[in-house]
C-alpha cells in the first residue's frame, strides 16, 4: 500500500490556503488502497470508485496493469506514476450496447457553494490498441449531487459540464480539458467519462476490426482560483518535505522541525476530512493530539513558497 503522502497536498480546505485548493482528493491517483492486478478495478485507488461499469486503474506498481506498459499499449502518465481508463464509446449490436460507457467518480473534499464560480480540468490521452480500434469525443468532467456505482451507471443523457467537442486522437500526448461554471447547486460529486449516448458522440475507425474508444484519465483539477486550475500541472509542482516529525507512532502529541519557517500545520483525517489546524510561525515545536481519536492522519505544513506532508499514525 502506497503512503497517503502527495494527495492531500493541495486539495483541501484551507482557511490560509484558497488560492492553492484543489477540491478533489487523490488528483493524480497515486495513492492506493492496493496494487491493481487486474481489470476492472476501480476499488484499488483511494477515494475514487466506478461510477459506471468497468472502469479501470493503472499503477507502476502492478505487473498486469502497469504504468507505462499497460495492457493496451505502452503510455507514460502526465504526472506521477498512475491513471485511470474509461470506455468512451462501445461498438455493439444493439441500442444497449451501443451506450456501454465508463465512468469514475470521487466525493469533493467540500460541497460546492451555490452562486460560487468554480475552475475545474483534466488530462486525457487516447489509447491505441488491437483491442480497441476507435477514436471518439466527448471525454467530459460533470458534477453531481449523488454518487452512482458500477451497477448503477451516472446518466448517459447528453450533458456535461465540460466536454472535448473534437476527437481525441492523440495516443502520446496528454490533452488539459478545462472550463469553469458558476454551480447551481451543492454539488458533491465529480466524474469523468462520456454522458453522451452514440448518437450524439463522433467516433473515427483506425482498425478493421474496432471494438471500442479508450481514454486514458489522469491529474483532475476543481478549484475556485482561475490561476491556480490554469498552471496546476499534478504531482510535479509539490516540493520534497523538508520537515521531521517524530515521534511517529504518535500518542499525546507530535514535535516537528523544519529548514524553513511553519506558518501554519493543518491535520487531516484518512479521508481527507479537517481535523485541525495550528499557526505555528516557527521552525520547531510541538503539537497537541492527546483529545483526537486513533487512527491515520496527514500533516500538512504550509511554509512561504512551498508545502510539505507527513502521514503519522495515532494510537
Amino acid at each position: 500500500m502506497r503512503p497517503l503522502l502527495v494527495f492531500f497536498v493541495m486539495l483541501f480546505n484551507m482557511p490560509l490556503l484558497k488560492a492553492q485548493l484543489n477540491l478533489v482528493p487523490n488528483p493524480s491517483f497515486e495513492d492506493t488502497v492496493s496494487c491493481p492486478l487486474g481489470l476492472d478495478n476501480m476499488q484499488e485507488v483511494l477515494g475514487w470508485t466506478s461510477f459506471g461499469n468497468s472502469a479501470d486503474y493503472f499503477n507502476g506498481c502492478s505487473i498486469s496493469m502497469n504504468v507505462p506498459n499497460t495492457p493496451f499499449g505502452f503510455q507514460s502518465s502526465h504526472s506521477g506514476n498512475a491513471f485511470c481508463g474509461v470506455i468512451n464509446y462501445w461498438k455493439g449490436n444493439s441500442f444497449l450496447t451501443n451506450n456501454y460507457r465508463e465512468f469514475i467518480g470521487v466525493q469533493l473534499v467540500n460541497s460546492l457553494q451555490v452562486g460560487t464560480k468554480y475552475y475545474f480540468s483534466f488530462y486525457a490521452v487516447s489509447a491505441q490498441s488491437n483491442s480497441i480500434g476507435y477514436f471518439s469525443n466527448n471525454i467530459g468532467l460533470r458534477f453531481f449531487t449523488n454518487s452512482y456505482s458500477k451497477t448503477n451507471p451516472a446518466p448517459l443523457d447528453n450533458f456535461a459540464h465540460i466536454k472535448l467537442d473534437t476527437l481525441l486522437t492523440d495516443t502520446v500526448n496528454w490533452l488539459k480539458i478545462s472550463g469553469s461554471f458558476i454551480a447551481d447547486s451543492s454539488y458533491q460529486y465529480v466524474s469523468i467519462g462520456n454522458f453522451y449516448d452514440y448518437l450524439n458522440t463522433d467516433t473515427l475507425v483506425y482498425l478493421t476490426f474496432p471494438q471500442c474508444a479508450y481514454s486514458y484519465i489522469d491529474d483532475v483539477c476543481v478549484s475556485t482560483d482561475s490561476l491556480y486550475n490554469e498552471t496546476w500541472t499534478g504531482l510535479q509542482n509539490i516540493e520534497p518535505s523538508e520537515v521531521q516529525i517524530f515521534p511517529n507512532p504518535v500518542q499525546d502529541y507530535f514535535q516537528f522541525k523544519s529548514i524553513h519557517k511553519i506558518d501554519e500545520i493543518i491535520i487531516y483525517d484518512s479521508r481527507g476530512r479537517w481535523i485541525k489546524s495550528e499557526l505555528v510561525n516557527s521552525t520547531e515545536g510541538r503539537i497537541n493530539m492527546g483529545s483526537i481519536s486513533d487512527g491515520i492522519y496527514v500533516a500538512l505544513f504550509r511554509k512561504e513558497k512551498s508545502i510539505s506532508v507527513h502521514k503519522f499514525l495515532k494510537f
